[in-house]
């Protein structure tokens, strides 16, 4: 099936879809959409793998700056389950959560590691830049293929990453956020794609989920002075684009 829009980055294996999964991933197929689970340690990484039993579930395997003690593991696993993948991540730093130049250290190694390896298997890398947007970039400048997930930086560091080939996804937390109205006033539009993060990041009250990716595009329609219609095809064949859907 050709997915009418794709959610770039969720975690419905999460522990708040524990009660209604199947119901959350069938209410994004009903809506024709598809869906990017992203792991971000060996656990995760595992549920997301059985999730791949869903028509419109695609697998992103990867390790959360977060979690870099399980680098090795989270790597073997990744080699052994490359022909799921879609993506290798998310990976990359979070300078918001660590402050420690010790643990930043830790964590830029993790990361230059999984990008060999994302360029080893030919898999598209997400990346993970919290606080961190300037650094992520300059250690990812011989990616081929990359996915900044839910970028938070300045429109010029943008701008330097579409010139370089990449893109960045843009949260449904956009209704709320003028930072990120800013960010895709300034952004070429074939560098646009679309996430939940879900269940984080939500427009509404409680939990995020998949089928809530559209509010992104609302938001980003009125921005652009598109038709919604014509939005979600943009965005849609970007997404196809940076991750070699089929």
């Amino acid at each position: 099936m050709r997915w009418r829009l794709v959610d770039s980055h969720c975690h419905v294996d999460a522990s708040a879809f524990d009660n209604d999964r199947q119901r959350v991933i069938g209410r994004a197929m009903a809506a024709r959409i598809g869906l990017i689970n992203s792991g971000i340690n060996l656990e995760s990484n595992e549920a997301t793998k059985k999730l791949l039993q869903y028509e419109n579930v695609y697998a992103a395997y990867g390790l959360s700056p977060l979690h870099v003690s399980e680098r090795n593991s989270v790597e073997e696993f990744i080699r052994q389950n490359a022909d799921s993948a879609t993506a290798v991540g998310e990976v990359g730093l979070d300078f918001y959560h660590v402050k420690s130049v010790p643990e930043r250290e830790k964590q830029e190694e993790t990361f230059e590691q999984f990008i060999k390896l994302s360029q080893e298997l030919s898999l598209p890398l997400v990346i993970h830049s919290r606080d961190a947007e300037s650094r992520v970039f300059e250690l990812a400048r011989g990616i081929d293929d990359a996915i900044y997930h839910c970028f938070g930086g300045s429109v010029e560091l943008l701008k330097e990453i579409a010139d370089r080939g990449h893109y960045i996804s843009i949260p449904t937390r956009i209704c709320r956020s003028a930072q990120h109205r800013k960010l895709v006033e300034g952004a070429p539009q074939d560098a646009i794609l679309v996430e939940t993060d879900s269940p984080y990041l939500t427009a509404r009250k409680g939990r995020n989920e998949p089928s809530f990716v559209g509010d992104a595009i609302i938001a980003i329609s009125t921005i652009w002075d598109k038709k919604r219609e014509e939005v979600a095809s943009i965005i849609t064949e970007n997404t196809y684009r940076a991750l070699n859907l089929k």
